[in-house]
């Protein structure tokens, strides 16, 4: 039997005069008396912790509208206008319109109502309330009665109205009433869409133990304000033609972009008259100011459409998109290009496992991760929970690239997941999304990566006012240093055109990404000195796993690589023909952004050559080798494996630091615990000769800690090839 409750609809403010009573003609003293009584309910009111629930299972519903695409995912639809789209905090509202996360009754996309529709939700904890929040995002007044369910299961009708269309482009239907008397593990809407005809869409239902109005809020990031305000990057950038797909170099330097229609953009070769989107750059100048920009040619702009899409920290490598066919002549949208002595060399096919997305979606877009072993995409695939999603990919040793992985609900939504930028910290990730509650049709958020498995993220926020309209923004992108964000806007564009313009705006700490140290120098022959072209591979120690991959200038040598801090890396340049002289770097400690300086040298594999084995560890005045130091190791175990007749001398050598004696002892016993090591890993004693100087060869002063650090080491010296 349904039990009735005097209901209270509040709507778009809180009207608690006519919830304790309705039309009549009191006195002056009792009207004084209620406002003064009303005075303390809302100080009693403001001060009480409301404990708000939103919906976490669908019990039961009448229709849904099924959209092509849909499909059957873990045991429910997951897709557009889906009844599960209902659970958890709005995600439309407080925007109004149309959304995929909201249900709609009905069998197909043509229905517009003209029947009751029923959805019946649970929640968690069942609780005692005083409230139901109705999120209704598009054309809303549907809502014609609200029922109430027990833990016995016993139903409470607490609102019955009549269906009405209202002025209000969306709302949160607030139903207040008296504070039940028994818990509520779930609620039932009715809705009589003939009377509201349209779309009569549900962002979200919400129960309340206290009568403040539930409210749909914006997930913002804390402390989001824009100090400065956003500034136009100037007619060495933006033109009165569309510039989009900033893409900022990590050390904040150079700036790629798309440039659409231009005149000076390369045309179609085959119809001159077409001008399709080009890849451009500029250059910040010692004045602050950005250089004007350049084309930056044939090479990667074929006339048929291209853009950039990420740019690694070493300047060397791009990621590309457009139209690009390869050497068997078949096409392909996704590519690689490398810098090389002549200038960029043509895209190289992307190679992805199982790579597709449905032509619904109409577009993708990319990005490579700093450590260059990551990439991330925005597609839509038979997993999507909607349409794009975020998706991402990771190198193999053959260089390919695996199977797209869906990063998971945490991040993607029923709507549209588009634009992704990863940090050169390699865990904060923004993005734009229409599939969480915003101020515009497109808003950027931001979430940080939480473990390796890419499947658990932190809750996304959103970017604040200062950088998100009331329209649609997209395309961030921030430097290493996280100083600046760089992104699209028609706000304060060049000319008159309404053309979209790059703008960039100084971050706040709480939107910035986590700190990097930014690593260049240049990779030099330690015999001539001269620039060698080398891949550069760092790992986190102890361990030795890869953390990522660059490669030098092939013109001067130079090179860049970002390190996350918190870790502790070794990091080496390779080259047919030479040994790497690693390096390690600990950034264990670091706060905020920094760039340090080291050059990294490589020696020829010849006879008589010395390399110094930087990435050992040794306890204080002891011999016994650590962890850290077996990635180290093994590089050299894989040299002598790949040059069998290759014989070396394994010299220890120490500070001036102490007792001559035991500083001698030392080194020797170092020395020695190189050699065993490698003898465990099958390398013949024979090959294998140790000796110790002791203090009589240092690198440098021992007058300073950093000097004794460097004459504190071991090397191996080439004796036969």
């Amino acid at each position: 039997m349904l039990k009735h409750q005097t209901p209270n609809i509040l709507y778009p403010c809180l009207d608690l005069a006519v919830f304790y009573f309705y039309s009549d003609n009191m006195g002056l003293i009792r009207a004084v008396v209620f406002l003064f009584c009303l005075t303390l309910v809302l100080i009693s009111v403001t001060a009480y912790a409301q404990n708000v629930q939103w919906a976490s299972e669908v019990l039961s519903f009448s229709s849904r509208i099924k959209i092509e695409g849909s499909s059957w995912i873990n045991g429910r639809w997951t897709h557009e206008y889906s009844p599960e789209q209902v659970l958890g905090k709005p995600n439309k509202c407080p925007a109004n319109g149309d959304s995929p996360c909201a249900w709609i009754g009905g069998s197909d996309r043509e229905y517009f109502g003209g029947g009751a529709e029923h959805i019946k939700v649970g929640y968690k904890k069942p609780i005692q309330i005083q409230q139901v929040g109705i999120a209704e995002n598009y054309n809303p007044g549907a809502v014609e009665e609200v029922i109430l369910y027990d833990t016995k299961d016993q139903s409470h009708v607490i609102f019955h109205g009549e269906a009405a269309p209202i002025k209000a482009k969306s709302r949160v239907m607030n139903v207040i009433f008296l504070r039940t008397d028994y818990k509520v593990k779930a609620v039932e809407l009715i809705l009589q869409c003939g009377k509201v005809p349209g779309f009569n869409e549900i962002d979200a239902i919400g129960i309340a133990d206290s009568k403040i109005p539930i409210q749909a809020e914006i997930n913002l990031a804390p402390d989001s304000k824009i100090q400065d305000s956003k500034e136009n990057l100037g007619p060495g950038v933006n033109s009165e033609y569309d510039e989009v797909y900033p893409i900022i170099s990590p050390d904040g330097k150079t700036l790629f972009f798309d440039r659409k229609e231009f005149p000076g953009n390369i045309r179609d070769p085959e119809n001159s008259n077409i001008i399709r989107d080009n890849i451009w750059f500029s250059e910040l100048q010692a004045s602050g100011k950005w250089g004007l920009a350049k084309n930056i040619g044939r090479d990667l702009n074929n006339g048929y459409g291209t853009f950039a899409a990420s740019i690694t920290p070493d300047g060397n490598t791009m990621l590309v998109g457009g139209s690009f066919r390869d050497s068997t002549g078949l096409s392909f949208t996704i590519g690689t290009s490398r810098k090389t002595v002549n200038g960029w060399e043509k895209p190289r096919r992307v190679r992805i496992d199982s790579f597709y997305t449905h032509p619904r979606s109409g577009f993708m877009e990319f990005c490579l991760a700093a450590d260059g072993k990551t990439m991330l995409l925005s597609l839509q695939r038979d997993d999507s929970y909607g349409t794009r999603d975020l998706y991402a990919c990771f190198l193999k040793d053959d260089g390919s690239w695996t199977v797209p992985l869906n990063l998971g609900p945490e991040l993607n939504t029923a709507g549209d997941e588009s634009t992704p930028f990863l940090a050169a910290d390699g865990k904060t990730l923004y993005f734009a999304t229409d599939g969480y509650s915003g101020y515009g049709s497109l808003d950027i958020f931001f979430s940080r990566r939480l473990d390796d498995t890419w499947q658990h993220w932190s809750e996304p926020q959103n970017l604040g006012p200062d950088l998100n309209t009331p329209d649609w923004d997209a395309y961030l992108t921030i430097p290493a240093s996280g100083d600046y964000a760089y992104f699209v806007s028609n706000k304060g564009a060049v000319g008159n055109r309404g053309a979209l313009d790059i703008f960039r705006a100084k971050l706040p700490p709480s939107l910035k990404p986590l700190p990097v140290v930014l690593v260049n120098g240049t990779v030099i022959d330690s015999k001539t000195g001269k620039p060698v072209e080398a891949t550069i591979h760092y790992e986190i120690l102890p361990g030795g796993k890869e953390a990522g991959i660059a490669h030098s200038n092939p013109q001067n040598g130079e090179y860049k690589i970002s390190l996350p801090a918190g870790e502790l890396y070794g990091f080496r340049a390779e080259a047919n023909g030479y040994a790497a002289i690693s390096q390690n770097l600990d950034v264990k400690k670091v706060k905020e952004y920094e760039e340090i300086k080291k050059d990294l040298k490589l020696v020829p594999l010849e006879v008589g050559q010395t390399v110094r084995l930087n990435n050992l560890f040794f306890d204080f005045n002891k011999s016994v080798l650590k962890s850290e130091s077996f990635a180290e190791l093994d590089r050299l175990v894989a040299l002598l494996q790949a040059t069998p007749t290759m014989e070396v001398m394994i010299s220890g050598h120490s500070d001036n630091v102490g007792n001559d004696a035991m500083n001698k002892k030392l080194s020797v016993d170092r020395a020695n615990a190189v050699r065993a090591y490698l003898i465990s890993k099958d390398i013949s004693a024979k090959r294998l000769k140790t000796i110790g100087y002791g203090k009589t060869k240092p690198l440098t002063t021992n007058d300073t800690e950093e000097g004794r650090a460097l004459n504190r080491r071991v090397e191996f010296t080439i004796l036969k090839q």
